[in-house]
């Protein structure tokens, strides 16, 4: 029963960290921000992933796949960041763990059913169980 229990929160832990969502940036924010990484959507649709992104004057400049890049800002249709989706990660932890809870109760009210059936006829002789 611990460990079932254990495991359950461990993983709502894990979902729990997973939940992010993407952000398109201008090149303002990204300035201003100054995003760890953030995914670079090409004009041909490409998309890749630029570390220590950095804007100067009209072009873009990064990390990709550990090599230094320029792109030129013509070239790019989209920047997004990957953020914490606050609200989204506070309503999974919420409902999973009332679905912990419930399951807790339900676990715990659900003993051997005949236990319940069970009569000490030596008390109560009159009982229709005894016969």
């Amino acid at each position: 029963m611990r460990s079932t229990l254990i495991s359950g929160l461990v993983a709502v832990a894990v979902v729990g960290a997973a939940c992010h969502k993407m952000t398109a940036l201008t090149w303002a924010e990204l300035n201003a921000m100054k995003p760890g990484q953030v995914w670079v959507t090409y004009s041909d649709e490409t998309v890749a992933e630029v570390s220590g992104p950095q804007v100067f004057g009209d072009t873009l400049v990064g990390y990709i796949g550990g090599e230094f890049t320029e792109i030129p800002t013509a070239q790019v249709k989209l920047v997004t960041m990957r953020e914490s989706a606050k609200g989204k990660t506070i309503a999974l932890v919420a409902a999973s763990t009332a679905v912990a809870a419930g399951l807790a109760v339900w676990m715990a009210g659900a003993g051997d059913p005949s236990e319940k059936d069970q009569v000490d006829c030596n008390d109560v002789p009159d009982d229709p169980r005894c016969t």
